[in-house]
């Protein structure tokens, strides 16, 4: 019986849980997964074979998920690639990419309590629970996933991120009116990311090496609230969403790409600004050391002190960038399949 796909995230908007989710889907057919994807009916995707019913209120595809994707299925195998699954289903694979819903629930509205214990369920009733790293393997099996059942499949690197052509560069840096060296930091509404400790850095090494922090990412009903400053604090930039071609252009062209997260379920910011030719500082935290492999600076979470120093460092020209570990959306694809078998 074919594979089913569940296709939900197909129909939301992309960051970075449904890139990597659509990455990994395009390398495992590539690689030769047999497998049929159902979505919602907002989902407008060329992947998508068929379509189901999903009411049009907030959660409404989580509805379609829930109730309407196991009829639809008639019993194959549902693969969901993006944390939730069809607990109703017989038979289920879920890749949960973190917890942080139940490992931080103070960074996120009390909507998402529900999400976090919904993410677990999945994972309990799952035959197979796929999951992005060793660190949330652990995770999981502390929180009575049987450990047997667990594989990891680790995401890759985009193509896309690649160093920018200069005239790329600069006309993003136009587009945005960046004159001045920047730090970036990606993400900043997730209050897991630690916006607070990258601002206390950024406004003490400002008066001895000017530049901007350049903050990337909006405000998302799902988070807790996150202050960015005053408003009129004109070296903290916010761009908001950008498209993927920006987000290249503009990491090619930072001075340093800021990640000083609390928590990740894998965190490939630090990557996607290495494979830009541009250095990373990020925390050292357990999954950051695992997915980064000794290739990124690594600075003690919260530490003022020690980020103030490192972004000095970065902006004078003192930061290597070394390569990004070497794997491929191919490598995962090989790895997915590897899993189901």
């Amino acid at each position: 019986m074919t594979l089913v796909v569940n296709g939900r995230f197909l129909a939301a908007q992309v960051t970075g849980l449904q890139r990597t989710a659509r990455s990994l889907l395009d390398a495992a057919l590539a690689e030769g997964l047999d497998a049929r994807v159902l979505a919602p009916a907002t989902a407008a995707d060329p992947r998508v074979h068929a379509t189901g019913w999903a009411p049009g209120i907030p959660g409404g595809n989580h509805v379609w998920e829930q109730f309407v994707l196991p009829r639809q299925a008639r019993g194959a195998r549902i693969l969901s690639l993006t944390n939730t699954a069809p607990l109703a289903a017989r038979r289920s694979v879920v890749w949960v990419h973190d917890l942080a819903p139940l490992v931080g629930p103070r960074w996120f509205a009390p909507s998402m309590r529900g999400y976090g214990a919904l993410v677990l369920a999945a994972a309990r009733r799952a035959e197979r629970v796929l999951t992005v790293s060793h660190t949330v393997a652990g995770e999981l099996t502390e929180r009575g996933v049987a450990p047997e059942r667990i594989r990891v499949v680790s995401p890759a690197l985009d193509a896309d991120f690649a160093p920018a052509p200069p005239e790329q560069v600069a006309a993003a840096r136009a587009r945005h009116g960046l004159t001045r060296p920047y730090a970036l930091f990606v993400g900043w509404a997730d209050p897991r990311k630690d916006l607070p400790t990258a601002l206390a850095a950024h406004r003490r090494a400002r008066d001895l090496l000017p530049h901007d922090l350049v903050l990337v990412g909006r405000p998302h009903r799902t988070f807790a609230p996150v202050d960015t400053g005053a408003p009129d604090e004109q070296s903290v930039r916010r761009l908001g969403y950008l498209p993927d071609g920006d987000l290249v252009a503009l990491l090619t062209g930072a001075a340093v790409l800021l990640y000083p997260s609390r928590y990740e379920g894998f965190g490939l910011p630090p990557q996607e600004a290495q494979a830009c030719g541009t250095p990373a500082l990020a925390a050292d935290i357990p999954v950051l050391r695992e997915s980064t492999a000794g290739t990124v600076a690594l600075l003690p979470p919260g530490d003022v002190d020690a980020w103030t120093a490192g972004l000095l460092r970065a902006l004078g020209g003192g930061l290597p960038c070394a390569p990004p570990p070497r794997r491929t959306w191919a490598d995962a694809g090989r790895d997915l399949l590897a899993a189901l078998a």
